[in-house]
């Protein structure tokens, strides 16, 4: 999956990596997709319960090694 923005938020622990997505994701434009790179085991589901919270999409999560990469695109 393609995005528009990275957030690098590798070896961060909880709640870093939700902290730098959330901050990108506020400065991001409608339509965008944010990918965020994290390897802290809880990412995957902060990530969903946040952006649900928020009106976000959870686009897709992947795994490759011990990288998390989440997918979400950002509502107006």
């Amino acid at each position: 999956m393609m995005a528009d923005i990275t957030v690098d938020a590798k070896f961060k622990s909880c709640p870093g990596p939700l902290i730098a997505l959330a901050d990108t994701v506020s400065r991001a434009q409608p339509g965008q997709v944010v990918k965020l790179l994290a390897t802290d085991p809880a990412a995957p589901s902060d990530v969903k319960e946040w952006a649900l919270s928020v009106g976000h999409t959870l686009l897709a999560t992947e795994k490759s090694g011990d990288v998390y990469e989440i997918y979400v695109g950002v509502s107006g």
